[in-house]
């Protein structure tokens, strides 16, 4: 014992905390050692450990916190965004972001509609959506920033749409973070999504508050100029757009648009008594049979990062887990509660540390600190005697998680949008990191007064 603390669970934290923070700083190179391989290598290292102390650790009880559900609910979700993909369904979706531009809503209403669309859409991972709109991003913003002659326009466009879709795996029935969650805690599927989906809204609009007035962020002045030279070139054959729009967009991609919406919104409201992945497998095989989508096109869908980073998240989880890292951590939580942070500043710190510690995937630090979490929420449950104490803790972790990929250094979605503007690298990891706090703690205000909504 050390100071009231058990040693070897002690080392365990140390050893996780410093395997992130060794990522973060450069210290252990990513192109030779990426973080999920770092962790899962610190996990075995822990067994070897424990070894020593005269506990071990056998592959049983490093495996028991790995939970197939969500990890196949992720899989099932790729393989519908893969099927939306081939099918035409996004380019679909820009294909009506730009009539809407026609609509009483304009040019600035469909901006709006479009930096939220990754939450609407809610795919397993923010990635795909960033990479499937950006272009979408691209283009309304610099077609803003020359209507309102205010280059600074795009960035805000383009990095609003960025925090978004980074959060979107958050809310994601597809797999996402919050399913996790919602099953740790014995809740109903989409219990937190509501309170999510508000919390995304408003980092997004502050996000995009803080680039205008805070930060500034310009797009590189050479890109500037090459993109409006581009969208003149556009406006001057715009019957030609509209006709080749026509030939690339088939009337199958409009249904797989809509079949994916409407089917996601009845599973919600009827709430089926069926496996979501059943559902999902449905959707896939719907979309495959109208748009004669290929099974390798399926496959094409399927991203290896978040699969990897969710399995190396429950694998350090599982290795803390069985040598009691876990209960120290609770200890120190409640030692620090005794002090004039209270349970409230305990729980905002928890809840933060995935964007005080960006990792590349979100998923890296909500499996690995998820039991950790819920067993602090039923701690102080326990002793408040207030029940909301739990799942106010996870959605509040569940949304920073989700979304601190976006300002992540270690090749987080932020990196998209910096590439795309011709930005310093990083530069738009600030406003993300205020935005992301401040919807946090929005999220976890919902669920302490108005509950699950």
């Amino acid at each position: 014992m050390l100071f009231g603390l058990d040693v070897l669970g002690l080392i365990g934290l140390v050893m996780f905390f410093g395997v992130l923070i060794a990522s973060l700083k450069g210290w252990i190179p990513q192109d030779v050692l990426p973080v999920q391989s770092a962790l899962v290598l610190t996990a075995f290292v822990l067994v070897i450990i424990a070894f020593l102390f005269g506990t071990p650790i056998g592959i049983k009880d490093l495996m028991a916190n790995i939970f197939l559900h969500p990890i196949t609910a992720l899989i099932g979700g790729f393989l519908v965004a893969g099927a939306l993909e081939a099918s035409g369904a996004f380019k679909a979706a820009i294909s009506l972001l730009e009539r809407l531009t026609k609509t009483p809503l304009g040019l600035t209403g469909t901006v709006v509609v479009l930096v939220n669309m990754p939450t609407i859409f809610a795919m397993p991972c923010g990635r795909i959506l960033a990479a499937a709109l950006m272009p979408a991003a691209i283009l309304f913003g610099f077609t803003l920033a020359k209507v309102k002659k205010d280059t600074l326009l795009a960035s805000i466009v383009v990095f609003g749409f960025i925090v978004n879709a980074a959060a979107s795996c958050g809310p994601s029935p597809l797999g996402g973070i919050g399913m996790i969650g919602e099953g740790m805690g014995g809740y109903p599927l989409g219990s937190l999504i509501n309170a999510q989906q508000i919390g995304i809204m408003l980092i997004t609009a502050v996000v995009m508050i803080s680039v205008r007035f805070v930060y500034k962020i310009l797009p590189n002045e050479s890109i500037t100029a090459k993109l409006l030279a581009e969208e003149s070139g556009e406006e001057a054959g715009e019957e030609n757009n509209k006709e080749e729009s026509g030939v690339e967009i088939p009337k199958s991609g409009y249904f797989s648009f809509f079949f994916f919406m409407v089917g996601i919104a009845i599973v919600f409201i009827a709430r089926p008594p069926i496996p979501i992945q059943t559902i999902l497998v449905f959707f896939v095989l719907v979309i495959m049979l109208v748009s004669r989508v290929s099974i390798k096109d399926l496959i094409g869908g399927v991203i290896l990062h978040p699969i990897m980073a969710m399995i190396s998240g429950f694998i350090i989880a599982g290795a803390l887990v069985a040598i009691g890292s876990f209960d120290v951590l609770i200890q120190i939580l409640m030692v620090m509660a005794g002090t004039p942070l209270g349970f409230i500043g305990v729980i905002v710190i928890l809840a933060n540390i995935p964007t005080i510690l960006p990792m590349p995937c979100g998923r890296i630090i909500a499996m690995s600190l998820m039991p950790g979490i819920l067993l602090f929420g039923l701690k102080v449950s326990e002793i408040t005697g207030n029940v909301w104490i739990v799942p106010l803790v996870l959605v509040g972790f569940i949304i920073n998680a989700a979304a601190s990929c976006g300002p992540s250094p270690l090749g987080g979605i932020g990196g998209i949008g910096e590439g795309n503007l011709g930005t310093a690298i990083g530069i738009s990891g600030r406003p993300q990191q205020v935005g992301i706090m401040i919807g946090t703690g929005t999220a976890v205000l919902i669920i302490g007064t108005v509950g699950f909504i």
